[in-house]
């Protein structure tokens, strides 16, 4: 079947991509109290008409950057626990996503932050938060049901774990954000998982840290 798109419609989706990326690492950088759309707009090397262009407000600017961001990040998770090869492997990429090692996905944790309080003074953005968060929970379901069948996770009930480990990488996250103290969250996140069953050897592996970061 041959796409219906034109060349206009998708040049209009990179511009539209490109600001919700600039908007992005605005936000990660400075807050999304203080950015305004002259800050996103410099950011991308674009004037505001081109921001106002695909987005009315800056409102709408939010809800596209987050969008744009868990849509990457989510696309990431899924990328990775694809090619683990075994469960042990998919629990070892669910550590290193979760509580991660490059710069840049750690800087957007402030990301995270920021639209969680936002979610708190829109109750349509909320919506929209609640249902990325199912996506990530379901993601951990599927690790951890894996890990159950293959013997990692002896007798793990992955329905009632998932939505409460998904909640506390969200706080371990926040705190090594605030803190700088990436190397404990992760520790803390690995122990937490050797409570659930992890031996000793995949220990020493959910903690080591990637080879390319």
């Amino acid at each position: 079947m041959t796409s219906t798109a034109t060349p206009s419609h998708d040049r209009s989706q990179r511009r539209r991509r490109e600001v919700c990326d600039a908007a992005r690492r605005v936000i990660a950088r400075n807050g999304l109290e203080v950015t305004t759309l002259r800050d996103i707009s410099r950011e991308g090397g674009f004037t505001t008409g081109v921001v106002t262009h695909y987005f009315p407000d800056k409102q709408a600017v939010i809800v596209g950057a987050f969008a744009a961001a868990s849509d990457d990040w989510l696309a990431e998770v899924r990328a990775r626990l694809a090619g683990a090869g075994d469960a042990a492997g998919a629990l070892v990429e669910l550590v290193h996503v979760a509580i991660p090692e490059d710069p840049v996905r750690r800087s957007e944790w402030r990301l995270w932050a920021e639209m969680w309080a936002y979610a708190g003074r829109d109750p349509e953005f909320a919506a929209q938060l609640v249902e990325t968060d199912a996506r990530w929970e379901h993601e951990i379901r599927a690790v951890l049901a894996r890990a159950g069948e293959e013997g990692v996770l002896p007798g793990i009930d992955a329905e009632r774990e998932a939505p409460l480990l998904a909640r506390l990488i969200d706080g371990l996250g926040l705190r090594a954000w605030l803190s700088g103290r990436w190397p404990h969250a992760r520790a803390q996140l690995v122990a937490h998982l050797a409570a659930l069953g992890a031996d000793p050897a995949l220990q020493r592996r959910l903690f080591e840290p990637e080879e390319d970061a």
